[in-house]
């Protein structure tokens, strides 16, 4: 793989991908897991919307995804 940069696409065997596809890929595959393991916890039982904190979860995740990496 090639170096990070937000104007360079990613050389994942042979196939070019924009840097924040695999970044929200990579988000979304971790909100999956905290949702389940929210779930499992009772944390949905509250009087929270499940879809804002989701939605805001994966928002902040790739944001940091793309601060971080690049």
């Amino acid at each position: 793989m090639t170096m990070f940069s937000p104007m360079k696409e990613l050389d994942i065997y042979g196939v070019f991908m924009p840097p924040l596809l695999v970044w929200c890929l990579v988000s979304l595959l971790t909100v999956r897991v905290i949702h389940g393991v929210l779930i499992r916890k009772g944390f949905y039982h509250t009087d929270l919307q499940q879809q804002v904190l989701d939605t805001s979860l994966f928002v902040i995740l790739a944001g940091l995804l793309s601060f971080v990496i690049s």
